[in-house]
This record gives structure tokens, sequence and C-alpha cells, in this order.
């Protein structure tokens, strides 16, 4: 199943006259290594697909080695 959004205000305020964004589900295994530690193991990623955006894997909190990474005070948006 695909859920699709349209964020027109989001989109207008960068000049782009529609901003459409979906997320997908993915029947493959994601994993990611650094330094020879799993961070991710999950087989329920999704995909998030952006109007001016790389595609980004978006995964479960309980698929994430949350005790590897630190927090900080950045955000996305």
């Amino acid at each position: 199943m695909t859920q699709v959004f349209r964020a027109f205000g989001i989109g207008a305020a960068k000049g782009i006259a529609e901003h459409v964004a979906f997320l997908e589900p993915t029947p493959k295994r994601i994993r990611a290594t650094f330094g020879g530690e799993t961070l991710v193991d999950s087989k329920q990623a999704v995909i998030m697909y952006e109007t001016g955006h790389q595609p980004v894997y978006y995964f479960p909190m309980a698929d994430v080695r949350m005790d590897l990474l630190e927090e900080t005070d950045k955000s996305t948006f």
C-alpha cells in the first residue's frame, strides 16, 4: 500500500507549485553497518519519495540499534 499526501503550503514556500511526497513499503531486507556494527536490520522499512529530494529509507525503531546512536539538537523540519 502506498500512502500519498500533498503539502501545498511547504511546496509554495520553496517555489514549487505542487509538493508531493509518498511512502511505499519495500520487500527488501535493508541492513546498514558502520565500523563493523550493524546499526539497522529491517524487513519492514519504507521508502519516502518527495518532490526535490532523493528517496529516503525509514525504519521501525525496533529494528534500529538505538544504543549505538547519539541524540542531537538537529532536526530535519
